[in-house]
């Protein structure tokens, strides 16, 4: 039962049909990207007609660890890897894609319309539990150890999303973007405490634990006489029914404004604030146990082979765990993002933005430095230097192309990655193809003005 507990509470939560974002820091300044709206609502493309090229429109990828490198992990010296560490720390890998993507401006209105489908896995980690596992439990002695940050939170939903914006004058812009979301799997573990103390007198290691795990999967559940979990497994997955579902159904909403001042243009967005109501399929497994380690002693070493036998077996003793359907609620982490240009030259300018994402077990914040292209007509691009997900190692790049009326972007927040993935902590890829409309002549486009974060027609 051990082995299938295991699983359950930390395998399937990487399962990749998993939210978020998502939604890359390069492309926050690239205005003249219509993709621009989707980190700011308040944005609007430069053409009258916008068309995402179906499954084209934009592809992201992300894959991110706070904690560690590739290095740090294969690295021989366990202390420095924990030394590394930060309080809380998480890996993650994130995956959007458009499917359908349709953009028209009227007046000093812009609206966009856009489906999407969105995976985002994440495992987070205490610093503290693998330092006791390196330094073992002396430390504990007089100073038990707490916390409630280890936890799994994967999602995958398909969103349905309406961007209303409004260039109110030629200082200042909004837009809004609402939701309708449609979830599809879901695993998200409960902050619970996990508590860790050693006996002053035998030095013996005493565990206390309660473990709470929401589902939304089709799982196989075999189950003892006494009603308590013996076996979980992956349950069989009809594509067609699991793509349809819309029984997971959720509500979310976007905010952002653009105000453009004398020499600085200042602009911010609130992403993802809302939730998802689990009811597909949605069950409850809750565990509370304790358990005593006594170290090992000489016959240990020699039976090997006994001692972890043992260890397993009183292990599947207290991890006896109920099961119950459930609906539950899940929330979408959400996402501000606070920046600021300068235009130092008629086509290019300085930004500067603050992201964070907040999740349960800790917020996620970043920064990016950046020189952005302004008020040009065919070629759009960006360089970042970002310091984020624990590294100062991040280069970003990013490419925007108008090809008559084909629109290619391109763009990484760590080029770095492909070099040297083995020391990266972030690595992700958007690309994405577009038809636009409405753009050849001058006067329909929106030229920059000042710093040129947003363009005002005169």
């Amino acid at each position: 039962m051990y082995k299938q507990l295991v699983i359950l509470f930390f395998i399937i939560g990487l399962f990749p049909s998993t939210i978020k974002s998502q939604q890359s820091r390069t492309l926050f300044f690239m205005h003249d990207v219509p993709q621009a709206v989707y980190v700011n609502p308040a944005v609007q493309p430069s053409c009258k007609y916008f068309i995402g090229v179906p499954a084209l429109s934009s592809i992201y990828l992300n894959a991110a660890s706070t904690g560690f490198s590739y290095n740090d992990l294969v690295a021989v010296n366990a202390q420095s890897f924990v030394n590394g560490l930060h309080r809380v720390d998480f890996v993650s890998g994130e995956v959007q894609l458009n499917l359908i993507s349709l953009g028209y401006k009227h007046n000093d209105f812009y609206f966009l319309f856009n489906v999407a489908e969105r995976v985002d896995a994440r495992l987070f980690y205490p610093e503290n539990l693998l330092d006791l596992a390196v330094n073992g439990n002396e430390g504990l002695i007089g100073t038990p150890l707490s916390t409630n940050s280890l936890g799994v939170n994967a999602t995958h939903m398909r969103e349905y999303s309406f961007t209303v914006s409004q260039r109110v004058s030629s200082e200042y812009a909004w837009g809004a973007r609402g939701k309708l979301l449609f979830g599809k799997a879901n695993v998200t573990t409960r902050p619970r405490p996990l508590h860790f103390s050693t006996s002053p007198i035998d030095y013996n290691l005493y565990a206390e634990w309660g473990l709470q795990v929401n589902s939304s999967v089709p799982l196989e559940i075999d189950k003892l006489a006494n009603g308590n979990v013996q076996n979980v497994a992956l349950g069989q997955i009809d594509a067609v029914n699991y793509l349809l579902n819309s029984r997971n159904m959720g509500f979310a909403a976007d905010f952002g404004f653009i105000y453009a001042a004398e020499n600085i243009t200042w602009s911010a967005s609130l992403l993802d604030v809302g939730a998802i109501y689990w009811a597909s399929d949605a069950r409850r497994f809750n565990n509370y146990g304790s358990f005593q380690f006594s170290g090992l002693a000489p016959g240990d070493i020699l039976n090997a082979d006994v001692f972890l036998q043992t260890m397993e077996d009183s292990l599947s003793n207290q991890l006896k765990v109920s099961e119950a359907p459930g609906s539950y609620m899940s929330f979408l982490p959400v996402k501000l993002n606070v920046g600021a240009t300068y235009g130092f030259l008629p086509k290019f300018n300085l930004g500067l933005l603050f992201r964070t994402e907040f999740f349960p077990r800790r917020p996620v914040p970043s920064l990016t430095l950046s020189i952005n292209t302004q008020n040009t007509k065919w070629v759009y691009s960006s360089l970042t230097y970002s310091v984020m997900n624990g590294s100062f190692q991040n280069v970003g790049i990013g490419l925007g192309l108008r090809l008559q009326s084909v629109g290619i972007h391109i763009l990484s927040d760590n080029v770095l990655a492909f070099a040297w993935p083995q020391k990266a902590h972030t690595a992700n890829f958007r690309f994405g193809v577009d038809v636009l409309f409405g753009c050849k002549n001058r006067r329909d486009r929106l030229p920059y003005i000042g710093p040129g974060c947003m363009g005002v027609s005169k």
